[in-house]
């Protein structure tokens, strides 16, 4: 049995939801998924439970558009995961309906702008990892060996002293002071 659900949202406490359940309403929305929350806020009660509420053949129906996601690219990405997940989806201000061939051919642009945005953000990252790169600087997680430090640990002992006393003298954390101390051992 297909259902059409509604998601509402607005962005600060004093804003009203009103004009919003009521375009959804008239679009035949049996249940609408209604919240006050901050687009910046990565977290949504609201949508989340749409979420696990839609199945194949549902429609989703949002007035406007810019209140599905907290971004565009968010926006962009909830249309291409419910057109993965089978669910239909509707946006009253544009005039977009998944069903319809101009929809369809919306939410392909869509996909493909997401796409495009996933593709230029991988390469200003490896833009930026060759550049550092060329620049000798050291990528990922520190070496596990630092010989100065090493040496230092050893020297304190030698003279008898204790993990804590080490980390408070050198300034060396106490986990690679345990290490060291391990690996001086023979472990």
């Amino acid at each position: 049995m297909q259902h059409t659900f509604g998601y509402a949202r607005v962005s600060a406490t004093d804003q009203n939801l009103a004009t919003q359940l009521d375009d959804l309403t008239r679009a035949g929305c049996a249940r609408i998924f209604q919240e006050k929350v901050s687009g910046t806020r990565t977290s949504s009660a609201a949508l989340s439970e749409l979420l696990a509420a839609v199945r194949a053949g549902d429609v989703v129906v949002v007035n406007p558009l810019a209140r599905l996601g907290r971004s565009t690219v968010h926006t962009i990405q909830l249309v291409e995961e419910f057109n993965r997940l089978g669910v239909h989806f509707r946006a009253l201000d544009l005039g977009i309906d998944s069903r319809t061939p101009a929809g369809k051919m919306i939410i392909g642009v869509f996909s493909s702008f997401n796409q495009y945005e996933r593709e230029n953000n991988r390469e200003k990252s490896l833009a930026g990892i060759n550049l550092a790169k060329q620049q000798g600087k050291h990528l990922g997680r520190p070496a596990g060996r630092d010989t100065d430090k090493l040496a230092k640990v050893a020297k304190a002992l030698a003279k008898g002293l204790s993990v804590a006393e080490i980390v408070t003298l050198t300034g060396i954390s106490r986990a690679s002071v345990k290490r060291y101390r391990h690996e001086l051992a023979g472990g």
